[in-house]
């Protein structure tokens, strides 16, 4: 990517903030379309098979792995790699959900452009 479009792109991610409630509501739409097939509605995950999101793992840990799996996926499991597939704002909106869903309640906010820097590798 050329200096302008990184620029561009920069603009357009920061361009607005997001407040909780819209990224839980964009949050939800997203992860029901791309997450709940293995995670399930409920976040519960299928035992054995695909981890739980309540309570426990990613989805209450450091906001930085949470971000890596979501972009980069899982070797060697199911977990596939979102950073092509969705845009930084589902991304970001996935990962706000899934740790302020279902009770975890970790209270932090991902932003677009934090998504976008982390893929830049600029953390």
């Amino acid at each position: 990517i050329d200096k302008k479009a990184e620029q561009a792109a920069i603009r357009e991610l920061t361009n607005k903030t997001f407040t909780m409630d819209e990224l839980m509501e964009i949050g939800e739409a997203a992860y029901n379309r791309s997450c709940a097939g293995c995670h399930q509605v409920n976040g519960q995950g299928v035992p054995g098979v695909f981890p739980s999101l309540v309570g426990q793992g990613i989805a209450i840990g450091p906001v930085e792995a949470h971000i890596d799996i979501i972009v980069n996926g899982q070797a060697g499991t199911a977990m596939q790699a979102f950073g092509d597939q969705l845009s930084e704002l589902d991304q970001a909106a996935i990962i706000t959900y899934e740790r302020n869903a279902w009770g975890n309640n970790v209270g932090d906010i991902t932003q677009p452009i934090d998504v976008y820097n982390w893929k830049k590798g600029k953390r």
